[in-house]
């Protein structure tokens, strides 16, 4: 079936741009939503905590500090004002499909253990989670923290909330979101494949639990984009599908975006019984925030991977930024045909932001030692082309040629330019901003690309080891 979802984390709302009227914050919100947005999913969790008035678990409280609004939800919940069910039901009112999506390990903060975002019951069982001796030995990340699934009070404690948002609300569907963040059972990766039937259990509940309330409700999940990932996770997407756990699922990065996914091989994995499979576009693509161009080749080059929809995970979000929600950006992402308009960006596949093993594996950055050669590759697909200029830009410094499928390019040496197109600069990413100095601008005959994989060259000349950090084509 055919969708174009949006994905609201609910923190850009709830936490940041809901104004003192709340009713009238929800209908600019709901307005600003363009037609080609079909179903819109609602975030109902953040760092573990909740936005809607939960008898479960805690209520979100603490991003209000930044703009001085510090409990301001337990304070409209305890005027009997819930506004997370107001926007699902003004979503719902406004013709959407409207999903609460729930993130299944979101572990925000989780090295910090007094940050008010750390919800109460995972400070009260360390044990509960997927990786104690890493945090005991200090060696731990955000993940190491993330609860851990093979326990039963774990899972009962994430069904009791999910069996309160069922019952508490009208709505479309529910999504399990497990890609925030993707670690859910303890053990080495043979380990989690062997425990994957308690996930596919919950799975099962999650959709008993849906049966008992006499709803009529979806059921979707956000997954990582191949059977490879899915199987590190200890996701058995051809078991939910067999079982008829599952409605449809998303194939997701973590926190980057494919310009390509092997969208037709988790088809075949799912064998006699699919779902429609959706691609994730993230924030960013490699070490760059999205602009309109790079937005538009992005969900090309996932139509062609045989997308059955195009999925935007927080894109709000960007209203946490910029004074405006950009959705004129997304209106041409629908269709193929659409997202094909000139101009395009791609980019060559970064590792920030990307996990090993889960996530598709990434060329940059990448060392290209003095005298020596790197070779890449960028994928295209077909409705990008023909194009009637192209040109290619490195991020790396030094003395650079580039060649592509095997023809020498052109230096625009009189240019040195940091981006192709206009972006939006984040502060979080400043560290890896290009200078204009460091990089170097190369037009390629439009007549070289062709459609699947395109392989660039590039010979350092002269000077010290280069480290390769960005390539981008761009497409007129």
């Amino acid at each position: 079936m055919y969708r174009f979802l949006l994905d609201n984390d609910g923190s850009n709302f709830f936490c940041h741009t809901m104004g003192d009227s709340v009713e009238a914050s929800i209908a600019e919100a709901v307005a600003d939503c363009p037609p080609e947005v079909s179903t819109y999913l609602l975030c109902a969790t953040g760092a573990g905590k909740f936005y809607y008035p939960t008898q479960v678990g805690e209520v979100v409280a603490e991003d209000y500090a930044k703009v001085g609004r510090e409990g301001r939800l337990l304070e409209l919940h305890a005027r009997g004002q819930d506004p997370f069910g107001l926007f699902l039901q003004a979503l719902r009112r406004a013709g959407k499909e409207t999903f609460i999506t729930y993130r299944m390990n979101d572990v925000h903060h989780a090295d910090q253990p007094d940050h008010p975002a750390i919800p109460a019951f995972r400070k009260a069982h360390p044990e509960l989670i997927v990786d104690q001796p890493a945090v005991l030995a200090g060696k731990a990340d955000w993940m190491c923290y993330c609860m851990d699934y093979t326990h039963t009070a774990v899972r009962e404690y994430i069904l009791a909330t999910l069996e309160e948002l069922i019952g508490r609300y009208e709505m479309d569907g529910l999504q399990l979101d497990w890609l925030r963040f993707p670690r859910h059972l303890s053990g080495t990766p043979e380990e989690v494949w062997e425990k994957r039937h308690l996930l596919t259990e919950f799975t099962a509940q999650v959709r008993a639990l849906i049966k008992r309330s006499g709803k009529d409700m979806l059921l979707g999940a956000r997954v990582p984009t191949s059977p490879e990932g899915c199987q590190r996770v200890g996701l058995d997407i051809a078991a939910w599908t067999a079982r008829g756990l599952v409605d449809f699922l998303v194939a997701t990065p973590f926190l980057t975006t494919d310009f390509s996914m092997p969208i037709r091989q988790l088809r075949a994995a799912l064998g006699l019984h699919p779902v429609p499979l959706y691609a994730d576009l993230e924030f960013g693509h490699s070490n760059q925030v999205h602009c309109p161009e790079s937005l538009r080749a992005a969900a090309l080059g996932l139509w062609s991977s045989g997308a059955d929809g195009i999925y935007l995970f927080n894109f709000p979000c960007w209203t946490e930024y910029l004074g405006s929600r950009p959705y004129h950006w997304i209106a041409d992402l629908t269709e193929e045909q659409h997202a094909a308009q000139k101009p395009l960006l791609f980019s060559v596949p970064h590792r920030l932001w990307r996990l090993p093993l889960i996530d598709l594996p990434a060329q940059l950055p990448a060392p290209l030692p003095s005298g020596g050669a790197l070779s890449l590759s960028l994928s295209l697909p077909p409705a990008a082309l023909p194009a009637r200029r192209a040109l290619v830009l490195v991020h790396g410094g030094g003395d650079l040629c580039c060649s592509l499928n095997g023809q020498s390019l052109t230096e625009l040496s009189h240019l040195r330019r940091s981006e192709l197109f206009v972006e939006y600069r984040d502060e979080a990413l400043k560290a890896h901003w290009p200078a204009a100095a460091d990089c170097r601008l190369f037009q390629a005959d439009p007549a070289l690309l062709r459609p699947g994989e395109n392989h660039l060259l590039l010979d350092h000349r002269t000077g010290g080891d280069l480290e390769i950090r960005r390539v981008n084509l761009g497409l007129w």
